[in-house]
C-alpha cells in the first residue's frame, strides 16, 4: 500500500527562528506536545540522527530524524513493527514575504500485510490532536 497522510497548515505571524526551538528542545516542545515525557537525541541536530521517542503511556520508541532543515523542517521517523514507518514532520513553510504557517504531516507507509482498515484505524488513533497541538504551538510562539 502507498504512503496515507493527514496534513494541518496554521498561518502564523511567528518567525522562524521564533518557531524553531519548540520542536527540537525537550522543555518547550513539552508545552504543546503535552503528553511527550522524553525526547533525546544520540549525537547532534541533523538527519539521520536517531533517539528516543516516550509519550505517557506508551513505551518508548526509537526514533530517527529523517529530515532536518533549521528553521523549516524536522521530520521524525518511527519503524513500527507489523505497522509500517511512521512519520511526524513539523515544517514551517513561507506563504509569501514575512508570512509563515506551521504545517503539521503524520503520514504511515504500511507494512503490505497490514489491510486498508487496519491502516486507516490506525493513523486515525494517533492523529486526534494533531489540530489541538497546531494551535496550541502557534499561541505560544505568537506570544
Amino acid at each position: 500500500m502507498n504512503k496515507i497522510s493527514i496534513t494541518f497548515t496554521l498561518p502564523t505571524s511567528a518567525k522562524p527562528e521564533q518557531i524553531w526551538s519548540y520542536y527540537t528542545k525537550l522543555s518547550l516542545r513539552q508545552l504543546w506536545e503535552t503528553d511527550l515525557e522524553n525526547f533525546l537525541f544520540f549525537g547532534e541536530l541533523k538527519t539521520g540522527v536517531q533517539g528516543i521517542f516516550k509519550l505517557r503511556n506508551v513505551p518508548e520508541m526509537p526514533v530517527t530524524l529523517s529530515k532536518v532543515i533549521i528553521n523549516q523542517e524536522f521530520t521524525e521517523e518511527f519503524n513500527m513493527p507489523d505497522i509500517g514507518v511512521l512519520s511526524f514532520s513539523h515544517q514551517i513553510v513561507n506563504l509569501s514575504q514575512n508570512q509563515y504557517a506551521l504545517k503539521s504531516e503524520i503520514a504511515l507507509r504500511p507494512e503490505q500485510k497490514l489491510d486498508a482498515k487496519s491502516s486507516y484505524a490506525f493513523l486515525k488513533q494517533i492523529s486526534d490532536d494533531i489540530i489541538d497541538k497546531a494551535y496550541a504551538l502557534n499561541h505560544l510562539v505568537e506570544s
